[in-house]
């Protein structure tokens, strides 16, 4: 195996140490980031030790992009896949152009917390196989939290003299979202109401989208008993199933 044929397999694989590894050091590199961003809004000039972090935690995405743009066999097609394009937004602030002209693109960085939905594509953890039922749970917080996360970000750079720190307009995504409504906060310009309104409206679309899936779980195993499956693990199976049909081992001895 050639080393194009060895770095995409460690991107895609969790079953060997050297796979799981890079996909801890990514997920590390994107908490990392979020974190930074957030940091970043406490002061009016961020420290020289904080900037010099961000641009180093960006250029290791860079080199991620690069590599993942290096090993695809459809580079064409793979630079407009969403995850790369959602790669190439948490770039973008590395960009001498973007750090000189366009300064207003960093809050692009907060849009690096969706690259951790590549993660959530299977029940296959860096800790083993979780139910399907949790993984369905975890997409269903997974957006909340993102979209409140980049709602804050966005209506705070957007309203900065109504909301003091993020955590002010974190306060406000939550309250809003909630439909508590206290009234505390209130966006004063027109791109803080757009914001919000598109908050609104992610949150009605993608929330139920995700919880329809819990519900249909829920439903389908209501249909169904209880039975391990020894060979791939599979739980719930048709009242009179003798195999598996995830992996066709028998699952009852026949009589």
């Amino acid at each position: 195996m050639g080393l194009r044929e060895k770095i995409a397999f460690w991107f895609d694989d969790l079953s060997t140490p050297m796979g799981r590894a890079v996909d801890l050091v990514v997920m590390a590199l994107i908490v990392v980031a979020c974190v930074i961003a957030v940091a970043a809004t406490y002061y009016e000039q961020p420290p020289r030790w904080l900037d010099r972090l961000d641009a180093w935690v960006t250029w290791m995405f860079v080199v991620e992009y690069a590599l993942r743009l290096w090993v695809a066999d459809r580079r064409i097609r793979h630079i407009f896949r969403l995850y790369s394009l959602i790669d190439l937004v948490a770039i973008l602030p590395a960009l001498p152009i973007v750090q000189t002209h366009f300064q207003v693109l960093r809050i692009f960085r907060l849009l690096r917390i969706f690259r951790l939905v590549r993660f959530l594509e299977t029940r296959h953890f860096f800790f083993g196989t979780i139910q399907q039922l949790h993984l369905y749970l975890l997409r269903v917080a997974f957006t909340l939290f993102s979209i409140l996360f980049v709602s804050a970000g966005l209506v705070f750079c957007a309203e900065q003299e109504q909301f003091g720190t993020f955590f002010d307009a974190f306060y406000f995504s939550v309250v809003t979202l909630t439909t508590v409504g206290f009234g505390d906060y209130v966006p004063a310009t027109v791109p803080g109401r757009l914001i919000t309104i598109l908050m609104m409206g992610a949150a009605v679309v993608f929330i139920p989208w995700q919880v329809r899936n819990v519900v249909a779980h829920f439903l389908t195993i209501h249909r169904k008993v209880f039975f391990l499956c020894p060979g791939c693990g599979l739980q719930y199976h048709e009242p009179d199933a003798r195999h598996c049909k995830q992996c066709g081992r028998s699952i009852r001895p026949s009589h």
